[in-house]
């Protein structure tokens, strides 16, 4: 039986007019017009059929939606922003308890914090902090949602000065999978809110609380697009720099195909290059000095350096990762940057097959590396760097090339200079399992899920 149909069977054996009683918001079911759009998600490669998708409007629809769930026996997968790469916020056969609909966001400026509902995307919460001066560390793309992202660790601009943004997380709402309504924070629940700091969650949380941090001024975006023989080089001396690298810089480099675009030489349009980018969150004026190496490199054919506000570099590539492309992406954090890594590294992109994929260094130094490794299940943080392969592509039947290509490199990675596990948010598609991605933190993992999850019903948690 194919998924589809599978769906069908299950929606049909499901009393779904039961719940619909108790919800304020809609039930879509694989018989309704809308559920060929109610199932779809950003990453077009995505192609699951859930037993129907419930959009709550409030915790007592959650509460009503996860109990229908536990008592029919049914699986559950949650969906917020719905920009999991892995497409674990739609699994086939499953409930999906939609929270896209409750989206709010309270800032209490003179306590920095922020509450955040479970439907809120990244530049909404940037935009309430921003109109008070503060910040926290999130993703470089307005339209991710907060919750996914920060279940699963969430790397960004602000992290090097401020860490993930789990690990800005200072207390979570809830609903555990017996319809249970609890709150963890550093005295209740402890436990769960170390499990929701980037090791995903066993339940559907209705409310994120976030430090916020000052940030009422310019911050400062830089680029230099180098041919890509320039590699070894420059690399070598982004290890040097991240040995000592200061809280405010986030130097990111990254391997791209030059655009077909008037800022850059038509000479050098589709070429393979290697571009030193990064955003200086401290005092714009001393951006270029704490960054010299990378801001106007000698070798470039292509530079920029652009004091803007945290809420536009925020929203730079905003058109960079459109719905319904395709992608594919895996990390591999490095220990060290040795010159064989940067040949993989050169030789990978130079295998791309397609000019939209990238490979991205995003650096662990400054808080990412400080936090105590008990607060959270993220492992990594003594890398100099993790290694985002990011595929991403138009043509269905280019799938499998694209997909080996990212599994290749990370496979090419892994050896002497990699360090055990990977980041949560790009951890591939369902096959890792728990060690893969959270190595010696995977055990303590299950047994969080045991306690609020015993029979398993959410199926987005990697056991």
């Amino acid at each position: 039986m194919d998924a589809n149909r599978a769906a069908l069977a299950t929606a049909a054996d499901l009393p779904l007019e039961d719940l619909s009683t108790r919800l304020s918001g809609d039930i879509v079911a694989p018989a309704d017009p809308a559920y060929a759009d109610a199932r779809r998600v950003w990453n077009g490669m995505v192609n699951a059929y859930p037993a129907a998708i419930a959009y709550c409007q409030s915790v007592d629809d959650v509460v009503a939606t996860v109990s229908f769930a536990h008592d029919n026996d049914v699986d559950v997968s949650v969906r917020s922003g719905g920009h999991s790469v892995s497409g674990a916020s739609v699994a086939s056969g499953s409930l999906v308890v939609d929270c896209s609909r409750m989206e709010w966001v309270r800032i209490d400026p003179d306590g920095r914090t922020a509450r955040v509902g479970p439907g809120v995307t990244w530049g909404t919460l940037d935009c309430a902090a921003q109109s008070f001066g503060l910040a926290t560390p999130g993703g470089v793309y307005p339209e991710t949602g907060v919750a996914g992202l920060t279940l699963g660790g969430g790397t960004g601009y602000l992290s090097p000065k401020h860490g993930f943004a789990a690990d800005n997380l200072r207390s979570i709402d809830v609903v555990t999978a017996a319809g249970e309504r609890v709150t963890a924070d550093a005295d209740r629940n402890e436990d769960l809110l170390w499990a929701a700091r980037g090791g995903g969650t066993v339940g559907v949380v209705t409310a994120f609380e976030f430090d916020l941090h000052p940030l009422d001024h310019d911050v400062v975006y830089f680029e230099s697009w180098l041919p890509l023989d320039e590699a070894t080089a420059s690399l070598r001396t982004y290890r040097e720099f991240q040995a000592t690298a200061p809280d405010d810089a986030c130097v990111f480099p990254y391997f791209g195909s030059v655009p077909t675009t008037a800022e850059f030489p038509p000479d050098r349009h589709g070429d393979d290059a290697l571009v030193l980018a990064g955003v200086y969150a401290g005092a714009p004026e001393n951006a270029r000095d704490a960054c010299d190496p990378f801001i106007a490199h000698e070798a470039a054919f292509a530079t920029s350096f652009d004091a803007m506000s945290y809420l536009a570099v925020q929203s730079m590539m905003e058109h960079d990762f459109p719905d319904g492309r395709r992608y594919y992406w895996k990390s591999v954090p490095l220990a060290t940057l040795s010159d064989p890594t940067v040949e993989t590294l050169r030789e990978a992109a130079e295998r791309a097959p397609s000019t939209l994929s990238t490979i991205v260094l995003w650096p662990m130094h400054g808080a990412v590396e400080r936090v105590d490794a008990e607060t959270s299940p993220v492992v990594g943080r003594d890398a100099v760097a993790v290694a985002n392969v990011e595929a991403a592509w138009d043509d269905p039947l280019a799938t499998t090339e694209h997909v080996e290509w990212v599994r290749e490199t990370c496979r090419w990675l892994r050896g002497e200079d990699s360090v055990p596990g990977t980041l949560p948010n790009f951890a591939g598609g369902a096959e890792p399992d728990a060690e893969a991605v959270y190595a010696d933190n995977a055990a303590r993992l299950r047994t969080v899920r045991e306690r609020y999850d015993p029979g398993t019903i959410f199926t987005h948690e990697r056991v």
